[in-house]
């Protein structure tokens, strides 16, 4: 898989942080609701990913 993202090492380091801060807040949510950590875990995994193959793109918004 090729990503065509135009990030530099520093913001690909703050994305890739706060995303895994989002992740393991969803692992604590799955003890108590797996449904809703579930859910959380998914979308923070989808908007990395989307993130990493630059399909995110704002400059253009």
């Amino acid at each position: 898989m090729k990503f065509t993202n135009e990030l530099n090492r520093g913001q690909l380091s703050a994305i890739t942080l706060c995303l895994g801060a989002s992740l393991g807040m969803s692992i604590f949510v799955v003890s108590s609701s797996p449904f809703i950590g579930l859910m959380l875990a998914t979308i923070t995994v989808g908007v990395y990913a989307m993130i990493l193959s630059g399909k995110w793109n704002t400059k253009n918004a």
